[in-house]
């Protein structure tokens, strides 16, 4: 790593601190899967990997009024499980089944079902990396298939979840619902509003037709690129997101907690608040069809070089630079903070990235700016304050970071407009 020094030009500062920034910096790389399950075994009807996968059992609606009992791999117990018709096995081709069975058409008219609920919890936590699995969904009235993760830190929804994919049909009269064309992507996580809870969202519709349980390709690549302070959320390519969301996303009731462990969930349920209840034209048995689950970690991106003119403040007592972001092309999307040092101001950055404001891409382009607007907090606009310096630290998809110190010209903030 190497630090770069401040340097100071015709009365334009410019301090760059820079975390692993070396004229060599290279671009987004990934290179091979640091874990995954390729569910390669030969023999039709082998279980999942055990070191690899645990199950959650049982059918107590799981907070959402499903339908579905979940059955372990091999468990007869909770009743109707059955040891002979598994609902999770390899199919002996390359794929992983994930498997819902209407098992009786009672209680009329949705029937008792079965189903399996994957999970890494207690065998393998990730933190940070590209995340995917390729998978060809079931479609019919109640199925509900996700690829997601949940937080180690603390009970749901303090640890967070980010769901990589969910899928549920449309509803009656296309209000609702996703149906085949579509998926959702969303992350979750804590806050002090009333649903204890904020939820950040965005549905992908595939594009020429293509859908969710196509043959051809066989299976969609369902995946999340997980880094310091963002995720961005992909189909089939993770160099096209559709989806980004960073810390500065979350509401001011709520809190960013995708910086610590998380584990991989895969589920198939069965009726529930969302898809609304099977019917006799459900597909039984329902199949989501497995083709691997990887996690990769992304080779050493450096934090940018850092570059800005003082903030100067204008007659109306706000503060404006540009930011410019300068690293190797192919270096990917990175995410912008901006902090002041007084909680009696707000700093806020606006790249003009279509997909999110605070981050720059630097997929193509190697330099990239931001404007850096600095003014006063809700609130707290009847203080007389100094104005603070602020800090705009920049994160890469690898975790590597920079930051540069900007000062501000204009010293004194007047509730009555004076002294400036």
């Amino acid at each position: 790593m190497t630090r770069i020094s401040a340097v100071v030009r015709s009365g334009v500062a410019i301090v760059i601190c820079a975390l692993g920034l070396a004229a060599g910096a290279k671009a987004q790389e990934w290179g091979a899967p640091v874990w995954s399950d390729e569910f390669n075994s030969s023999a039709k009807g082998t279980p999942p990997d055990a070191t690899k996968w645990t199950f959650d059992v049982g059918g107590s609606g799981w907070g959402n009024h499903e339908l579905e009992i979940y059955c372990a791999a091999g468990a007869s117990t909770p009743t109707p499980c059955d040891t002979t018709d598994p609902n999770a096995f390899q199919d002996g081709e390359g794929h992983l089944i994930i498997r819902a069975m209407r098992v009786s058409d009672e209680p009329a008219p949705t029937g008792t079902w079965t189903s399996a609920r994957m999970k890494t919890l207690g065998l393998k936590d990730f933190q940070y990396g590209r995340m995917e699995s390729c998978m060809r969904l079931p479609v019919g009235a109640g199925l509900w298939p996700a690829f997601w993760m949940l937080g180690t830190m603390g009970k749901w929804p303090s640890g967070g979840e980010i769901d990589i994919m969910e899928n549920v049909p449309q509803q009656e009269g296309g209000d609702g619902g996703l149906g085949p064309t579509k998926v959702e992507s969303t992350i979750h996580g804590p806050s002090t509003a009333a649903k204890r809870l904020f939820s950040l969202t965005q549905i992908y519709l595939f594009p020429d037709g293509q859908r969710v349980d196509d043959a051809k390709p066989a299976c969609h690549a369902y995946g999340a690129i997980w880094s310091p302070f963002m995720i961005e959320m992909y189909v089939d390519d993770w160099r096209k997101p559709f989806y980004i969301r960073t810390a500065a996303d979350v509401p001011p009731e709520g809190r960013w907690v995708f910086n610590a462990g998380f584990y991989f969930l895969m589920n198939l349920a069965v009726g529930g608040d969302w898809p609304g209840p099977p019917d006799k034209s459900t597909p039984s048995p329902a199949d989501v069809v497995v083709d691997y689950v990887r996690a990769y970690k992304a080779a050493a991106v450096a934090g940018p070089k850092l570059s800005a003119a003082p903030l100067k403040i204008n007659a109306g007592r706000v503060g404006e630079t540009v930011v410019q972001v300068s690293a190797a092309a192919g270096s990917g999307f990175m995410y912008l903070s901006c902090t002041a040092e007084s909680a009696d101001f707000v700093c806020i950055v606006e790249s003009g990235t279509a997909l999110n404001h605070s981050v720059v891409d630097l997929s193509t382009e190697a330099t990239q700016t931001a404007k850096v607007t600095l003014k006063k907090a809700p609130g707290h606009e009847s203080k007389d304050v100094a104005y603070p310096s602020i800090k705009v630290t920049a994160y890469t998809v690898s975790g590597g970071e920079s930051s540069i110190a900007i000062p501000v010209e204009g010293r004194l903030y007047s509730a009555a407009g004076r002294g400036e």
